[in-house]
């Protein structure tokens, strides 16, 4: 039996600018980092060559079949998809869960999706750079399950750490960020992460960005130009320590997120975000395309309990968090039980 684990990610500046409409004409950039909480997929192998697919996320099950006879069925066309891209044909049940929520806001498809090409190609005992596993990731997602995606969530899925990563046409850079450990570790503790719920709209709003970039809305191409804009700055600040920046800047490109397309934000949201300034937090934004997921929140130590306090009352769930340093690993529990 083999357990792949891969982190899922917080994103921090110029999400929605790793959209190919966007990036391959005006060049992308973003800055994001995994933290500790996990996607799953466990594969138990099987003598007879057949297949079958739980999803404990999505409370779906794919009975079992051999290969000619795979489909994609919903909560389980992740793992089938990718199966049927390599020609896996060694069989085996596959069970695919996560820390998170579907929908969350925090990258778990495309970690799950790097996660299983991670671990199925590891059994064919292919060699895949992180770039590829990346690339085929993106794909999969992107140009066979049709989901209307960037590629940010599988690059810092399949390199795993901190890092500022640009997207060009033809390329794609992945910088590690180096900053001071004590800097590092005091942005961890200023952060605050909260699920919101209503994950369910995300790929509506994402469909809804996609299109208005494609037909170059201005509103849409302005606020990506002013999100891509604030990535540099944003780098910059991590590099010279000066944190308070870094949520004003977080404020900022919240502001220039909400006007990617209709269903971003809404009074709810907006409530929340409004009380939690407020209280003190410095700026935020919510992880993942918007309307639901994760709120991100950044607050010094002394206000925290006044904004702990407040985002209970309003009746949310904080999600304790930390940075998380490396990507995809694998498990044999087969040599565990030896």
């Amino acid at each position: 039996m083999f357990v792949g684990m891969t982190p899922v990610r917080i994103s921090f500046a110029g999400g929605g600018t790793d959209m190919p409409e966007y990036y391959e004409k005006y060049g992308g950039s973003v800055i994001s980092t995994n933290i500790n909480k996990f996607t799953y997929v466990v594969i138990n192998l099987k003598s007879d060559n057949s297949f079958q697919a739980f999803s404990s996320d999505f409370e779906t099950h794919h009975k079992k079949s051999n290969y000619s006879s795979l489909e994609l069925k919903h909560g389980t066309e992740i793992p089938i998809s990718i199966v049927k891209y390599f020609k896996y044909k060694m069989g085996g049940d596959f069970l695919i869960c996560s820390d998170v929520p579907p929908g969350s806001g925090l990258g778990a498809s495309s970690a799950l999706s790097v996660n299983c090409i991670n671990t199925i190609t590891s059994l064919m005992k292919k060699k895949l750079s992180k770039q590829q596993i990346a690339e085929i990731s993106f794909h999969i997602e992107r140009n066979i399950l049709k989901h209307p995606i960037g590629k940010q969530d599988n690059y810092v899925a399949s390199f795993g750490g901190f890092n500022y990563i640009k997207f060009k046409k033809n390329k794609v850079q992945v910088t590690p960020i180096k900053i001071k450990k004590s800097t590092l570790s005091e942005l961890e503790q200023n952060l605050l992460l909260f699920f919101v719920g209503d994950t369910r709209k995300n790929s509506n709003v994402l469909s809804k960005q996609l299109k208005n970039t494609k037909q170059g809305n201005k509103n849409t191409i302005e606020s990506l130009h002013t999100a891509n804009n604030i990535v540099d700055e944003f780098y910059n600040k991590l590099k010279s320590s000066d944190l308070i920046s870094v949520g004003e800047l977080l404020d900022k490109g919240w502001t220039a997120k909400k006007q990617f397309a209709k269903g971003v934000t809404n009074n709810k949201i907006d409530l929340i975000y409004d009380s939690a300034i407020k209280c003190g937090a410095i700026g935020g934004k919510l992880t993942g395309a918007g309307a639901g997921g994760h709120l991100l929140l950044y607050c010094e130590k002394p206000k925290q309990k006044t904004v702990l306090k407040k985002m209970k009352n309003i009746g949310l769930e904080l999600l304790p968090f930390n940075f998380h340093l490396t990507g995809p690993k694998i498990l044999n529990l087969y040599n565990y039980n030896k």
